[in-house]
């Protein structure tokens, strides 16, 4: 696993340097650009500095070709879970999932970045594929992750499963039997 450290300027809005209050979970997303690679996703993190795009960023970026960068470092909130809209179906910020999986940070007040990693993959078309390589990554950093922290393949979740309204990752919100292979695969090598 090759891991480049390249982390984003301290600032307010992809930034912060405050401290993950603990790990619960690991967050998998999607750039939405197949276009951009990790170095590119990291770059555009670190324009959202001056605030006009608002919060974002991810502790991970996996390359299409398997690189991965780290943005932020582990032990410092990232701005990937974050959500001020309500879930379609439950009606509440966040959904029943992330209410139950992160108690107290899955509120009005709190979010799961506060005890989440989030991870972004890059993917190589718009319906959101990924390329073996970057899956192989990914399953060999959560894996590693999971090691750490105590986790299991069950404590990795979607973006779209803590906000509801997010096709986050896309392929996986529309075939979520991707991510129980996913989680299956990590706790394989765990």
């Amino acid at each position: 696993m090759q891991i480049i450290h390249d982390f984003l300027t301290k600032n307010d809005f992809s930034r912060s340097a405050r401290p993950l209050k603990e790990v619960r979970g690991i967050v998998i997303h999607w750039t939405a650009n197949p276009a951009a690679n990790a170095k590119e996703t990291r770059d555009y993190f670190e324009r959202r500095k001056d605030g006009k795009d608002g919060y974002g960023s991810a502790h991970y970026i996996i390359d299409q070709n398997g690189l991965i960068i780290a943005a932020v470092p582990e032990y410092e909130i990232a701005y990937h879970c974050g959500s001020s809209q309500p879930d379609p179906v439950s009606g509440k910020i966040y959904t029943d999932e992330a209410r139950k999986r992160y108690g107290d940070y899955a509120s009005e007040t709190k979010s799961p970045n506060h005890c989440t990693i989030g991870i972004e993959l890059c993917p190589i078309d718009d319906f959101g594929l990924f390329s073996t390589a970057t899956i192989e990554a990914a399953i060999e950093l959560c894996t590693s992750l999971c090691a750490r922290y105590r986790l299991t393949g069950a404590d990795i979740t979607t973006h779209h499963n803590i906000v509801g309204y997010k096709d986050c990752p896309k392929l996986w919100t529309e075939q979520p039997e991707l991510l129980d292979a996913f989680r299956y695969d990590v706790d394989k090598r765990l």
